[in-house]
């Protein structure tokens, strides 16, 4: 096919604009070579291919016959090279991720290594930073793509939902509620609760849900980092409300993780990235592999 593309190119721009000069225009090319391809493909086929007039040109009937299938194998030939460019971009290249410290910590590692033996000559930079910062460093190109809570806000940034992560109590394993099977919100918020700072998405998301339900959680401690939180509980200061993505967290300081429910609350994780400037395909690589797993917190 390529021996002949360059003709077969040559018919469909002639074919397509009805005029030599015109084609010759949108090929970049001599009017005299784009003329030269079009007589080879008519000498090779031995049929007249077009009813030349002085201004313009009309497909005979072989010429017409000729042009779906033409303009097929020139279509094809170009996502052929398209896609052979895109496979040759992620050979190399870099990526970057912004996170909250949490994710970064146990999310993210099985999707990179996913990611990685995959495209093992991308090299992938990792933000672990507060979440407030996540949605800045994605606005700001410093990052490609970024791993947030899902809001309500308006944002300029399209957000894609990947992940349901439920809340979950962390006590100390001689605290009263630690015997029960599960607990309500009702009977958390009569317990002293370590949480996060005011301004921390995770907790202004919490706060909204359950003032909507009339609960209003007591905090006596409120911290930027969640291992944090799990030292204060371990020392008995209080429960922390965190979320089942920090399991591993709250079993490595031997404490004792509760469902919470009436109602079961959950917060929604999404992939950001902007919505006005395209992906490279290293981050659209990254992308995928992150939205494609689909996670939900009762699977894991």
């Amino acid at each position: 096919m390529k021996d002949y593309l360059r003709e077969l190119r040559a018919f469909v721009a002639v074919a397509e604009t009805g005029h030599f000069t015109r084609a010759a225009e949108r090929l970049d090319l001599s009017q005299s070579v784009l003329s030269a391809a079009v007589g080879k493909l008519e000498a090779l086929l031995g049929t007249r291919l077009f009813d030349r007039h002085t201004r313009q040109c009309r497909l005979t009937a072989s010429g017409a016959a000729l042009l779906p299938d033409a303009s097929r194998m020139v279509n094809e030939w170009d996502r052929l090279v398209a896609s052979a460019r895109d496979l040759q971009g992620l050979a190399t290249g870099r990526v970057s991720i912004a996170a909250p410290t949490a994710q970064c910590a146990y999310l993210l590692p099985p999707l990179l290594h996913e990611f990685q033996d995959a495209h093992p000559g991308v090299k992938v930079t990792v933000h672990d930073v507060p979440e407030q910062q996540v949605h800045e460093l994605v606005r700001n190109g410093v990052a490609d793509l970024g791993i947030a809570t899902e809001t309500d806000a308006r944002s300029d940034l399209s957000a894609t939902p990947f992940y349901s992560d439920q809340y979950i109590a962390a006590l100390p394993p001689g605290h009263p509620l630690a015997r029960r099977r599960s607990l309500e919100w009702r009977q958390v918020a009569e317990h002293p609760i370590i949480g996060p700072l005011p301004e921390n998405p995770v907790r202004r998301h919490l706060d909204l849900r359950l003032a909507r339900e009339g609960v209003r959680l007591n905090y006596v401690h409120e911290v930027s980092l969640p291992w944090t939180m799990a030292g204060l509980v371990h020392a008995g200061l209080g429960l922390a409300v965190l979320t089942v993505a920090l399991r591993p967290l709250i079993e490595s300081r031997q404490l004792v993780a509760k469902p919470i429910g009436r109602p079961t609350l959950s917060r929604s994780l999404v992939v950001l990235r902007p919505a006005k400037r395209g992906l490279s395909p290293q981050a659209a690589a990254l992308r995928d592999v992150v939205t494609g797993r689909r996670l939900r917190a009762d699977q894991r």
